[in-house]
């Protein structure tokens, strides 16, 4: 039954708010898109810093990693993108900001994916399934979801608020329940950046 009842609920969460996954997956895909093509673009100088960086990365997974450190770091950026597209779902003006986040957000990707494989023609699709794909699989979900809520609650806060039965202090509080649920997909993000990566890399590259 209560299986049944949260099938339910996101099949009317879907029905109710297709629009808006068509357009938060199209902004993130066109981030990710423009990433690529940047990653393409980049000047000579750079793109060796960021050879380097790479290079510097696989051997800290060689010699050894420091997870806390690297947990630290992954569940924050995680947390405060999530955390900053909800914020400004509550506000009536968040609508262009969180189009942006999202979209810089798959920048980061897109350019992430096109240099790696750039830069290692022999072996860098292989690459970015090790590293980048295992985190991604949880991360982009829950990147979809927090925008289409963002900006749904955003609308509903300009123009339907009056006519709904819904009172704001129940949004609210809905708003928060999915949001913390959100968090919690972002966290096990970070996690696996922290922990499974590194953990393929050495397995692979050891």
């Amino acid at each position: 039954m209560l299986q049944g009842g949260y099938m339910s609920a996101g099949r009317r969460h879907l029905h109710s708010h297709w629009a808006l996954y068509i357009v938060v997956i199209a902004i993130i895909a066109v981030g990710i898109a423009s990433g690529a093509i940047a990653s393409k673009i980049l000047p000579p100088g750079q793109a060796e810093q960021l050879q380097t960086r790479v290079i510097s990365a696989f051997q800290s997974a060689r010699n050894g990693v420091d997870y806390s450190s690297l947990l630290s770091l992954a569940v924050t950026q995680n947390l405060k993108a999530i955390g900053l597209i909800l914020f400004l779902g509550l506000t009536v003006l968040g609508l262009p900001f969180i189009a942006a986040l999202l979209f810089f957000r798959g920048f980061v990707l897109g350019f992430a994916v096109g240099f790696l494989i750039l830069t290692r023609p022999t072996d860098g699709i292989f690459v970015v399934l090790l590293t980048l794909v295992p985190s991604s699989l949880v991360f982009l979900p829950a990147l979809i979801f927090a925008g289409v809520m963002a900006l749904a609650f955003t609308l509903w806060l300009v123009k339907g608020r009056q006519r709904s039965p819904v009172s704001l202090s129940q949004a609210l509080l809905l708003y928060a329940g999915a949001g913390a649920g959100v968090m919690v997909l972002a966290t096990a993000a970070g996690l696996i950046d922290a922990y499974v990566t590194p953990g393929l890399l050495r397995i692979f590259y050891g």
